[in-house]
């Protein structure tokens, strides 16, 4: 979304009459007849000749550092991982001010691996505001910050937000629960993926909003109106997860890693277990996923759920072996690079819907699961053709 800043208002009557003074240079009347005789200026009207325009730039720069940072502020703005750069972008639009970039590539998807390039590299010496998730989900950007500008502003989408852990609901049915490769306990690490939650991406995007009004004042206005602007757009969205929460609460689900325990949690879903161990991104070995299978069987557990970059051979495993369904779900990390501004809403929606045919209605709704587990369902839903797990591989 290219932009270009208005100048900078200039006192009346600067800048107007420009034919008029060019045709007096050329000894041309500006009315068509003979050039007017001009009487030579005196000194001191040629002192005053020379000197306003430097005086004037004068006050212009001194009006910029009146007016602030924002008005001297790069007009690049980086977002770190595509869901802030959908919320800056929904935010930005319609002021215009800055250029919202993304530093990876639209279909990078989580960015746990990601590496920037030289050229990335080399956008981020250019920038002085930088957008991030936050919560360790951008890892690239304890190194990549080395070489940005000692004075960037960087802002934390999801400060203050509450968070789960990475062992939320989990059970260790295979005793791999222990310290990740830094030596931290996994009650200790927080789950950064809480943008799939409707909920707290609202408050990801009151972030933001304070933040950008803060670096442009003057757009403040503006940012507030976006904002409450979400909060409108977003209401149908957070209405289909109250109902689901009413008619479907209490599913037990296994997912390829953390990626969906905020909307689970908004959903009334409890995620016992994931498909990779802890801080990996490898395939599960084999004794794994057999354990994998009993934790189904004992827990009766109803699906499995894989974001788009996982393998989906071992939840395909799964899903025959134990008679459960499997899907794909959208976690909105990856998209078109010119998406609509309710992109994020539409592929929550989406998700919701999914959800909605794996999941059916209990005949009587059990108690929300907490943070030990959930409830069981009257009843195992049958499997379901879906796509990409169904049928041929893609």
């Amino acid at each position: 979304m290219t932009m270009k800043k208005s100048p900078l208002p200039l006192p009346s009557g600067f800048g107007h009459g420009t034919a008029g003074r060019r045709a007096g240079r050329a000894g041309i009347s500006p009315d068509g007849g003979p050039p007017a005789r001009t009487p030579a200026p005196s000194p001191a009207r040629a002192r005053q000749r020379f000197f306003l325009p430097p005086l004037l730039l004068v006050l212009v720069f001194l009006g910029q550092l009146a007016l602030g940072p924002a008005l001297r502020a790069a007009d690049t703005l980086v977002c770190a991982s595509y869901p802030v750069w959908l919320f800056a972008r929904y935010l930005n639009e319609g002021r215009d001010y800055y250029k919202v970039e993304l530093l990876t590539n639209p279909a990078t998807g989580c960015p746990h691996e990601f590496a920037p390039t030289p050229a990335d590299l080399n956008r981020l010496t250019k920038t002085r505001i930088l957008v991030k998730n936050g919560l360790g989900l951008e890892t690239y950007l304890d190194n990549a910050l080395k070489v940005a500008p000692t004075d960037v502003e960087v802002i934390d989408a999801s400060r203050g937000l509450p968070t789960l852990s990475m062992l939320w609901n989990r059970l260790d049915f295979d005793g791999t629960m222990g310290p990740d490769p830094g030596g931290r306990q996994p009650s200790q690490i927080p789950n950064p993926h809480v943008f799939l939650s409707p909920r707290l991406a609202g408050q990801m995007v009151a972030n933001i909003a304070g933040e950008l009004s803060r670096l442009d004042p003057g757009g403040a206005e503006h940012y507030a109106q976006k904002n409450a602007a979400w909060e409108l757009e977003t209401a149908r969205l957070e209405e289909a997860v109250a109902e689901f929460r009413q008619t479907r609460r209490g599913y037990k689900i296994v997912t390829s890693h953390g990626f969906m325990d905020y909307l689970a949690q908004d959903l009334g879903l409890a995620v016992l277990a994931d498909i990779s161990p802890l801080g990996s991104e490898a395939p599960p070995s084999a004794a794994r996923l057999a354990a994998l299978g009993r934790l189904v069987r004992r827990e009766k557990i109803s699906a499995v759920l894989l974001d788009p970059e996982a393998d989906p051979g071992p939840a395909r495993t799964l899903s025959s072996e134990a008679g459960i369904p499997a899907a794909i779900i959208d976690t909105s990390t990856s998209g078109p690079g010119d998406p609509p501004p309710d992109f994020y809403q539409r592929v929550v929606m989406e998700d919701i819907d999914l959800l909605s045919r794996m999941l059916p209605p209990n005949r009587e709704p059990p108690p929300a699961p907490d943070t030990q587990g959930a409830m069981l369902p009257p009843g195992n839903p049958r499997p379901v053709p879906l796509p990409g797990l169904d049928g041929e591989e893609e």
